[in-house]
């Protein structure tokens, strides 16, 4: 962090509660922000998400809103500066559902479907002002696999693009509020709350409207955690039960839209080693491989996977360490 940066930290504090608190670097995410915790008198979360490369801090405050005005659990907004990009939050402390199953694998059901009930509350809501990330765009959002993953030339990229949007069209419906990154490491369990607030909700700002199944596969197909098949059969089900959903027509596109998110993400994590200097984000590729390939053999998706197959370079040692070299052009 810049010593300009570290000066506008410490003057946007000045100015709240937080004046004379101690705040302590934490593990940052994907992105360029980075966010500091105070165990001080009021503990609390200090978000740093620079706009020039962050963006506005606009749609995370948005979002906590429309969150808490469902009865949901946002973190609190205690102080804001959204000029300078800077937030300090409510800490939900470390007890996010990934490392509370860790230690207790008895949890993950009820924790999983505590999660399914969040996904239901915001699907029964009216959609929130967010960008659509309609089935066109869905489709076009997978070119990072093409891009970065494993790069091809234009034809063959548009020609996978409109294999995938072709598949997508049967599943056209009115679009619903997705968090988008609604993953086991992003949920929190507050113990203390009731209902659908015990769920402690994270990472939020990119939240779109979408197919409604997006954070159902978000969540049971996770690319840091392992959920079981017979579990995500089960959820899948209760969640299309739920819903009044035909059963094999929202398996297909569970599926569908797995593959899509899964080649989005395969994308994204290349990109972020080789043009963002992160190259611990290829040790996640295998999985997210592997998480593809099961998707892709669903049998209504046979002719897609030949097609993606075809040019997809599956990511053995060789590959693996390509991407983990910078990209000498950016």
């Amino acid at each position: 962090m810049s010593d300009q940066r570290t000066h506008d930290r410490h003057a946007f504090l000045a100015e709240t509660d937080w004046a004379d608190a101690q705040f302590i670097p934490l593990t940052g995410d994907a992105s360029a922000r980075r966010y500091f915790r105070t165990h001080s008198q009021h503990p609390a979360i200090l978000m740093d998400a620079p706009p020039q490369t962050c963006g506005s801090l606009k749609p995370f405050v948005d979002m906590a809103q429309y969150l808490s005005a469902l009865g949901l659990s946002a973190p609190q907004i205690f102080a804001s500066d959204l000029q300078s990009g800077f937030l300090v939050l409510e800490d939900f402390g470390d007890d996010d559902f990934a490392s509370l199953i860790d230690r207790d694998a008895s949890l993950e059901n009820s924790y999983y479907f505590s999660a399914i009930d969040v996904i239901h509350n915001v699907l029964d809501a009216d959609p929130a002002q967010v960008a659509n990330y309609d089935i066109p765009q869905l489709a076009s959002a997978c070119d990072l696999a093409f891009l970065h993953y494993t790069p091809q030339p234009a034809t063959i990229m548009n020609e996978a693009l409109t294999a995938i949007e072709d598949a997508l069209a049967p599943f056209q419906t009115e679009l619903r509020t997705s968090l988008r990154d609604f993953h086991a490491q992003n949920l929190h369990w507050l113990s203390k709350r009731a209902g659908v607030a015990r769920v402690g909700l994270l990472d939020f700002q990119d939240a779109v409207n979408t197919l409604p199944s997006y954070d159902l596969v978000s969540l049971l197909r996770d690319v840091r955690r392992e959920v079981s098949d017979d579990f995500a059969q089960s959820a899948r089900e209760t969640f299309a039960k739920r819903r009044g959903l035909d059963h094999d027509a929202f398996q297909n596109e569970f599926h569908l839209v797995a593959v899509q998110r899964n080649l989005r993400i395969l994308g994204i994590f290349a990109r972020l080693s080789q043009q963002m200097g992160k190259p611990h984000y290829v040790d996640l590729i295998p999985r997210v491989w592997r998480l593809l390939q099961a998707d892709l053999k669903h049998p209504p998706l046979a002719k897609l996977r030949a097609q993606l197959n075809a040019i997809l370079t599956e990511p053995d040692h060789a590959h693996l360490e390509r991407l983990r070299q910078p990209c000498l052009t950016q």
